[in-house]
């Protein structure tokens, strides 16, 4: 059940202001409110700029604009009904939704005119006169005329792999699914429906329903509909003062969250999450993300640490909390990063009094009609909350943390952090109850050997483990594969510390029974002997299928995984010539990617696709393979083949993502 502090709002002014960007506070104020219109628009970032642009096509809406005319979608158009012409920046059709505007496509699949040009969809010369278009021949239309998922909705017409029908593949940078982009590959992690939520030390956090990925803390919630989609304790009953066609809690009226952008989309409204690059303004500040390659962001919203970073993030696990972000009143989270929520007030009306002199009190006060304490104008509804024991900010708690898992230290003086608290710094966290800041999570987490109570509360690189008898008493943290280790009890049971100070699955070949995998590398993996060269034999090709046996056998799993140790004869041929060694990946990139050739050598539809996914031969598409030195003649066991979910060094724009390694016998990890 949901509780949360709110005092209905007496105005539409009063709810612009409550959802309405933000400037500066003043000195002796920790937000003050503007009303949107007033501000021109400018949204959670300055109207557009710090890895922003323009959600109309190309970044780039109309120019000028006529004056007073409405751009109440905030999609760069203005109503055209006060303004018609496109080139003045006008000409919106429908100013209450920021999928239709001039800068916009057609969209084939809907009846609505999405390009203002005051041409239907049937009739609309965009969409060809004839049947939406399947040019891979998948069975799903192109979503550029289609946009069911059940029929079309393909976000890539151009490659049989990507559709609304296949599975997502985490760290491949595509979006296989045409569902919110590439997830990530996370360690340690039981993610049944693959949102990043699930069970184990390395998910983003709990999931509180893990068979439906748009069900997890990420989501915005529906109101009435029975279903908990942002897992906060139950369905969000719907305020019957607040026109809201999307259930978003975002629309028209007194009892809205604020105003949308969007009402026909409950996916896009102040209080969602920002999906970057995909040309949507999902969060209604006017723009789409664009994300910069020099930013640390692990929950990509454009904030977090780096030249290419919008701003600091406060949270960094959560893309609906940052800085620059329109507060939205009495949810409970403080969503700009400015200490704490802020509740919803309303504007009074008559003669105002107000004792301190802080702006608010009963009656027609300029800042709002509540004050829980009118003799002290360090307590009001504007100011950040400290620890101090009193409720400086007036939403009826006290002492209350503006960050998850925070709690405040009386004695400090401050909040600190428990368990799974957002951190840039080990003194963010409560330091004596043996927490440190994990900078893989962004969050405060146990160090190995530290006792714990379940996975969560490990670092990603550990689980929770009771081995009582052996090494700790009762359950402590324990690093699994690839974890670093002093001895074995350091890791956890099936693991064994090697001589590279890494927790390893086996030591020598004895400890390796998985089929055919039974020869343990000098690293710790376990792996198959693959004889590659040889009169008759293309040394190409047998490489190519180790590579995809490799990724077709682990492409999902998210740990690392030995595949290969390769034995080369004395002679290694490449098209009938002898050669003196094979590869790296750019030497093999044009025929890893010459479908003809590969198919004339027996590689099936299946393998052929693999390898143009893995030597990113699309226009778009990211390289998955590690490969820098070429295979020699008479090897014996040099170079191995590995599966890495994640593999770093790659650059922007995705610099560490799933990957097919070729790389010494000896490694025990991969970063």
């Amino acid at each position: 059940m949901r509780i949360q502090h709110l005092i209905l709002i007496a105005s539409g002014a009063a709810l612009a202001a409550c959802a309405s960007s933000e400037v500066e506070p003043a000195a002796d104020q920790g937000r003050v409110p503007v009303d949107m219109a007033a501000a021109g628009g400018a949204g959670g970032t300055g109207g557009g700029g710090g890895g922003r642009v323009d959600a109309g096509v190309g970044g780039q809406g109309g120019q000028g604009g006529a004056p007073g005319c409405a751009d109440a979608d905030r999609d760069g158009y203005e109503d055209a009904r006060c303004n018609p012409d496109p080139a003045m920046g006008g000409g919106d059709c429908d100013d209450q939704n920021n999928l239709v505007n001039p800068g916009r496509r057609e969209n084939c699949a809907n009846r609505r005119d999405n390009d203002c040009n005051g041409i239907a969809p049937p009739e609309d010369p965009a969409c060809g006169g004839g049947p939406c278009a399947d040019l891979d021949g998948d069975g799903f239309q192109d979503a550029a005329c289609n946009e069911d998922r059940a029929s079309g909705g393909d976000c890539d017409d151009t490659n049989p792999n990507v559709n609304p029908g296949v599975g997502e593949r985490c760290g491949n940078g595509r979006d296989d699914d045409c569902a919110d982009g590439d997830i990530p590959c996370l360690q340690n992690c039981v993610d049944m429906d693959l949102d990043g939520f699930g069970e184990g030390s390395g998910c983003r956090g709990p999931d509180c329903n893990d068979r439906d990925a748009r069900v997890n803390p990420w989501r915005t919630e529906i109101c009435g509909d029975g279903v908990d989609q942002d897992c906060r304790g139950g369905d969000l009953a719907c305020n019957p003062q607040c026109m809201d066609a999307d259930r978003d809690g975002f629309g028209q009226g007194q009892g809205c969250r604020g105003i949308d952008c969007n009402d026909m989309d409950p996916d896009i409204n102040p209080g969602a999450r920002e999906i970057p690059g995909d040309g949507i303004d999902q969060d209604c500040n006017g723009a789409d993300l664009v994300l910069g390659p020099n930013c640390i962001d692990r929950d990509q919203d454009g904030h977090g640490e780096g030249a290419d970073c919008v701003a600091v993030d406060c949270d960094d696990t959560n893309p609906r909390v940052h800085t620059n972000r329109t507060e939205i009143c009495g949810n409970g989270v403080d969503d700009d990063c400015r200490g704490g929520d802020q509740p919803c007030i309303g504007m009074g009306t008559g003669e105002c009094i107000d004792n301190d002199g802080d702006g608010f009190g009963d009656g027609g006060c300029r800042n709002g009609n509540f004050d829980c304490n009118d003799n002290d104008p360090g307590v009001n509804p504007f100011m950040a909350e400290v620890c101090d024991g009193q409720d400086n900010n007036c939403d009826g708690e006290v002492d209350e943390c503006p960050i998850r898992n925070q709690v405040c230290d009386l004695q400090a003086g401050a909040c600190v952090g428990q368990v799974g608290a957002p951190c840039r710094e080990d003194n963010n966290c409560a330091i004596s109850q043996g927490l440190t800041c994990d900078r893989e999570s962004g969050e405060c987490r146990l160090g190995p050997g530290a006792p714990c109570d379940d996975d969560a509360q490990c670092d990603p690189t550990a689980v929770c483990e009771d081995l009582s008898g052996i090494c700790e008493d009762g359950p402590s943290c324990y690093r699994v594969k690839g974890g670093a280790c002093q001895a074995s009890c350091d890791c956890a049971d099936i693991y064994l510390c090697n001589g590279n100070q890494r927790c390893v699955e086996c030591l020598n070949d004895g400890q390796c029974d998985q089929d055919a995998r039974d020869t343990c590398t000098d690293g710790g993996f376990c792996t198959q002997e693959t004889t590659i060269g040889g009169a008759g034999n293309d040394a190409r090709y047998q490489l190519f299928r180790r590579l995809v046996a490799c990724w077709e056998a682990f492409a999902e799993d998210n740990e690392a995984q030995g595949c290969d140790v390769l034995l080369t004869e004395a002679e290694l041929f490449v098209a009938g010539a002898a050669v003196n060694g094979v590869g790296g990946a750019e030497d093999l990139e044009d025929d890893a990617c010459d479908a003809d050739a590969l198919g004339a050598a027996g590689f099936d539809g299946d393998a052929r696709d693999v390898l143009a996914e893995l030597f990113g031969c699309g226009l778009f598409d990211l390289w998955n393979i590690w490969w820098q030195a070429p295979v020699r003649p008479n090897e014996i066991g040099d170079t191995c083949i590995y599966y890495a979910p994640k593999k770093s060094g790659f650059g922007f724009p995705d610099d560490t993502r799933a990957a097919i390694v070729l790389a010494p016998c000896d490694v025990s990890a991969f970063e």
